[in-house]
């Protein structure tokens, strides 16, 4: 097994991890990422309420690579010499490869402006979430009134708006602000989705500020380019991500700002002994940064790597539909099929069942610490999601219909 050929992998969250669980052990794979823990990204919103923890959303990547045959390193990847088939990392290891797999997700994007890396909370990781979590609670527990912006109404803005309001919507002199500089809410989306998000906060403290640029941020307030100021005891910013450093660094993309671009295929229009998958990836058609877009990314960059090295030809990447589910934390919970929209209370039971297959896929429950982490997510979200949808049993049937809103 000595002349095994070495697949490098380079981050370690959906499509990384996706990459690996496709690759044979015939292959010597190594993967690097600099936390010892994968993420479930899309459900972190949940950590701002307190629907979930944090150690519900994460699982150890040791174990889960090992269990594939593979070998985890838990370090940060600092150059990438694909001409020679070297990488380098932050502890000074040097590893070879035959083959890498690029997977680094982006940065917070705080696109320069004043004061948004000193006083602003990023919307980015587990920590990021829990840390947003804590300050909340700290901030109604100390019994002034508060005020909290949230800047970027994309997906990111809108369910920290909803969970936001799941817990603390009825808390006396409690105001949310949610700043977007374009004139609608999920850019993108169909427009009857954004209004219809508006409209369902109506009752609640929330003052949208729709088609206005963040010119800086303080430590109490919000500029914005129209001349308002926003006084926010507490910033979130969703502001989006930016291509990771290492890209430009490494010869992967052309520009600091710009994505790694690679062909259909996946495989990096630099270097042909590297690819490039999930958020980290400019293809050459238009791909939203979702985690099942990554989910694929990385299962078809694992054939094409094996493709590569056994000298065949590669197979371009075909994405799948755009779907996604979007939670307004209790008060609703929105199905998009490309520019179609769905509503309904009961698309929550959807969006959980989602999270509890992904993370009993990523991590069998085979072994007794596996069954136990799979045992304390089932009864949380049994626990702080079904059991008070369900009730009052009067509403069941309200919850259960869906809407069509486009």
């Amino acid at each position: 097994m000595a002349d095994r050929k070495k697949v490098l992998i380079i981050g370690a969250n959906f499509a990384g991890l996706a990459c690996a669980m496709k690759l044979s052990s015939r292959f010597a794979v190594t993967v690097i990422d600099a936390s010892p823990h994968f993420e479930f990204l899309p459900n972190i919103h949940e950590l701002l309420s307190g629907v979930k923890t944090a150690e519900l959303l994460r699982l150890p990547r040791a174990r889960i690579l090992h269990r594939l045959g593979h070998h985890f390193v838990e370090d940060t990847v600092t150059g990438i010499d694909a001409s020679s088939g070297v990488v380098t990392s932050a502890a000074g290891e040097t590893f070879d490869f035959d083959a890498c797999v690029v997977a680094v997700g982006g940065v917070n994007n705080t696109y320069g402006l004043p004061g948004v890396e000193q006083f602003t909370l990023p919307f980015k990781s587990v920590e990021d979430c829990a840390l947003i979590g804590s300050r909340l609670e700290g901030l109604v527990d100390a019994g002034k009134s508060k005020s909290v912006a949230i800047v970027g109404g994309g997906l990111e803005g809108v369910e920290a708006l909803g969970e936001i309001l799941r817990r603390y919507r009825h808390c006396s002199n409690f105001s949310l602000h949610l700043v977007e500089g374009s004139n609608a809410l999920l850019p993108g989306s169909a427009p009857a989705l954004g209004r219809e998000i508006q409209r369902r906060c109506d009752p609640y403290p929330v003052t949208f500020h729709m088609g206005d640029q963040v010119k800086a941020v303080t430590k109490t307030r919000v500029k914005l380019a129209s001349g308002k100021s926003l006084k926010a005891d507490l910033t979130l910013w969703t502001g989006g991500a930016a291509p990771a450093p290492l890209l430009f660094a490494s010869g992967l993309s052309e520009r600091r700002d710009a994505w790694a671009a690679v062909d259909q295929s996946l495989q990096s229009r630099a270097f042909a002994n590297v690819f490039v998958i999930g958020d980290a990836a400019s293809l050459p058609f238009a791909v939203s940064k979702q985690a099942y877009h990554a989910l694929d990314m990385g299962s078809h960059a694992a054939g094409n790597v094996q493709r590569f090295l056994n000298g065949s030809s590669l197979r371009p990447f075909k994405p799948g539909p755009e779907i996604g589910l979007i939670s307004l934390g209790d008060i609703d919970t929105y199905l998009t099929i490309g520019k179609r929209v769905f509503a309904g209370p009961a698309l929550a039971a959807a969006k959980e069942l989602i999270f509890q297959a992904n993370m009993a896929r990523l991590d069998p429950p085979l072994r007794f610490p596996a069954a136990m982490e799979l045992q304390a997510r089932y009864w949380q979200g049994i626990r702080e999601l079904a059991l008070p949808s369900m009730w009052p049993p009067s509403s069941w049937v309200r919850r259960a219909r869906l809407r069509k809103l486009a």
